[in-house]
């Protein structure tokens, strides 16, 4: 981005995570902001999510629920969230895996706090929280995806309890299918057909909403019981 590189890791010895930010062409490392993480989850090998660039600001969130702003250039911080000290997350199994959304104004994630706080959108300027939607027990890993269907915009959630269309600027439910998705694995991006949408999971198969408006029913649905038996 901008002629920049921005990279995630961790380092072992020192339970810290970092956020990099190097020279796209000469690879000259230009900053590094590092802070404490200790690990509770699988595969404790650092950040999944990818860091995501927009408007001089550089946003990054952690394997356990640490989310940043920070200024592209220098790497100050300009705010941050804990998401397990400041919404009551419980982490998913294999942490916190989902790139947030920038939607206009709005930073849009997925937290897995109480309260309603499932998916979240925060001013990405001043990290003040604008709205919070659906309850869920479990995280999930997918990103949420803004996708238009009939002329309307709809906010995509795919949470191991259901597929969720949201308004992007309230955050108010349009839509629901139900579909609970063992281990919480409900991974890939949605991809979007023409009117429909799909989905796959690893052990539930695939599936085909057709989306409209103000509404979304199943077109079909696979039999899988997991990655090899499909009968």
């Amino acid at each position: 981005a901008n002629g920049r590189v921005y990279l995630t890791d961790r380092i072992l010895a020192e339970r810290n995570e970092r956020v990099l930010c190097f020279d796209a062409q000469s690879g000259k490392q230009l900053w590094q902001h590092e802070y404490p993480a200790r690990y509770t989850v699988s595969y404790p090998h650092g950040p999944r999510a990818t860091p995501v660039v927009d408007d001089g600001r550089v946003f990054t969130i952690g394997a356990v629920g640490h989310m940043f702003c920070m200024n592209a250039d220098t790497g100050d911080q300009i705010w941050k969230s804990d998401f397990q000290a400041d919404y009551g997350t419980e982490l998913p199994k294999w942490g916190m895996a989902a790139a947030p959304l920038v939607d206009g104004q709005k930073l849009i994630t997925l937290v897995g706090g109480s309260s309603g706080a499932l998916v979240v959108a925060f001013d990405k300027a001043t990290g003040k929280e604008i709205w919070r939607a659906l309850e869920d027990g479990e995280v999930g890993y997918c990103p949420p995806v803004i996708l238009e269907f009939g002329g309307r915009r709809q906010l995509i959630v795919w949470h191991p309890a259901a597929i969720s269309s949201l308004d992007p600027e309230t955050g108010s439910v349009i839509w629901e299918v139900p579909w609970k998705i063992r281990s919480g694995l409900c991974i890939p991006m949605p991809r979007k057909v023409d009117n429909r949408l799909f989905f796959t999971a690893f052990y539930s198969g695939p599936m085909m909403l057709q989306v409209g408006v103000d509404s979304a029913e199943i077109v079909w649905r696979g039999k899988g019981t997991d990655e090899q038996h499909t009968d």
